[in-house]
């Protein structure tokens, strides 16, 4: 790397920090939807419905990050036309990620009636939780719409350097959300129903703010030709649809592990469960921070790979590694120091609260097992190589979580540590599997190679370090 010699200071440590704050703020505010919902549950309602909620919850995110890819997807795409100067293009692939997750979100409601109870039945055939999780999962499916095309939406502008337009939309979802979640559930007492329409009507609130502000952002002339139909747009779909399909497989996979892990307390009983559906707002407290620098390494990736500068592309990924490292001593820390003080704040169930504080080494060891992974999927999401995000995530989901898991079930040796090891050896073994890839293509100097082809580009190395 000829900048290699430059030191901590010749790292982008601004720029990715201009990305990075907004972001996190921006995903917090997704998990702290989850938090307020088991809070309010947690306090005002039973423990039947907050093991409803826990279970519900896990069922519709296993839904929403199956259609995940949207987001990256888009950013990813958006991303190199925009480092590459080719603006029109970028616009192009919002509107064909616009059209595709209209696409999804109908064939959504027309599908989930069915899906939803199969899936809950299957994870949770014995829980007492079980058929309001059912109807908790049914009111929330029904915004599953407004989440795809918030998150086309979303991944636009993030591909274009823009994260804090994406917080105004995460803030407008979580007032909405606290404000109704704590009128139908504190004040109406509608419990786990309750906590589920309030969610769903904040994303959907979501969405209008989220078209508000892209048509501010666009302006006249640009929103007019995002809503025009271009001759162009019947070209360019392979690139979307082929990363889209190993995103959707390496996604189905971590979806179906943190399903796993989610609803699995159901088999020892309904305080364990509702104590995993604790531990899993917390990890997913600590993931959303974490995808903050993530997201700033995928958008800066995505943009040094537009303009061919991989030496800039390797800067960025020390800063973003070196802050995201902080972030996660930082945030698990917090979970230790934190512990009996958060527990008591999200459940007044004292059978439920002991459980949590039982497992609670947990949420104080998943910061640092997972960041790796995190940031490694976001310089890969990036730079477009999302078939080894799909190969190495099939590596530690089927060969390392799933016989843990499974051996544990088939042997009537199954318990709730065994649940969480084998999910934590998981992330760390994400980690592992792409850092030795990135070396790997960095060694074959094949970043600027298009996934799938033997030839590689030529390397400007006289890239300009800023956007144009």
């Amino acid at each position: 790397m000829a900048d290699a010699g430059r030191g901590f200071g010749a790292l982008p440590h601004r720029r990715a920090r201009a990305l990075a704050l907004p972001a996190i703020a921006s995903n917090v505010a997704v998990p702290l939807v989850g938090l307020i919902d088991t809070a309010v549950v947690g306090h005002f309602a039973t423990a039947r419905d907050l093991g409803a909620v826990g279970l519900g919850a896990a069922v519709v995110s296993s839904i929403f990050w199956a259609f995940t890819f949207v987001r990256p997807g888009t950013t990813a795409l958006v991303g190199r036309a925009w480092g590459a100067g080719q603006t029109q293009e970028a616009t192009r692939h919002l509107q064909r990620a616009l059209a595709l997750a209209a696409t999804l979100g109908a064939a959504w409601l027309a599908l989930q009636w069915a899906v939803v109870p199969l899936v809950v039945r299957v994870l949770a055939s014995t829980a007492d939780a079980g058929p309001l999780a059912e109807r908790y999962a049914l009111i929330r499916g029904l915004s599953v719409p407004a989440v795809l095309l918030t998150l086309a939406v979303v991944g636009y502008l993030i591909g274009t350097h823009d994260t804090r337009t994406p917080l105004v939309i995460a803030a407008t979802v979580g007032v909405v959300n606290a404000v109704l979640a704590v009128w139908f559930v504190a004040g109406l007492g509608h419990g786990a129903e309750g906590s589920a329409w309030a969610t769903f009507c904040a994303e959907w609130a979501g969405l209008g703010a989220a078209l508000v502000v892209l048509r501010l952002r666009l302006g006249g002339a640009e929103w007019r030709r995002l809503l025009r139909w271009d001759p162009e747009l019947r070209r360019g779909w392979a690139s979307l649809m082929t990363m889209n399909a190993h995103l959707v497989v390496r996604t189905a996979l971590l979806v179906t592990a943190v399903t796993l892990t989610a609803s699995l307390g159901s088999r020892i009983g309904t305080a364990v469960l509702a104590a995993n559906a604790i531990l899993m707002q917390m990890m997913n407290l600590a993931s959303y921070a974490l995808d903050g620098y993530a997201t700033a390494a995928e958008t800066m990736a995505a943009r040094e790979v537009g303009r061919r500068d991989v030496d800039a592309l390797h800067r960025a990924t020390g800063a973003t590694a070196i802050a995201s490292g902080a972030i996660a001593l930082g945030l698990s820390a917090a979970m230790w120091a934190a512990g009996p003080w958060l527990i008591s704040a999200l459940t007044g169930q004292a059978e439920v609260a002991a459980e949590a504080t039982r497992y609670w080494w947990v949420a104080v060891a998943l910061p640092v097992a997972s960041v790796g992974a995190y940031l490694l999927d976001g310089i890969f999401l990036g730079t477009g190589r999302s078939r080894d995000m799909m190969t190495w995530m099939a590596v530690a989901v089927l060969g390392v979580y799933a016989p843990l898991v499974l051996g544990s079930l088939l042997t009537d040796r199954f318990t709730n540590t065994v649940l969480w090891v084998a999910f934590l050896a998981m992330n760390v073994t994400r980690a592992l599997t792409l850092a030795m890839r990135y070396a790997v293509v960095t060694r074959r100097g094949g970043w600027l190679t298009p996934p799938g082809s033997r030839q590689g580009l030529t390397v400007q190395k006289d890239a300009p370090n800023e956007a144009p």
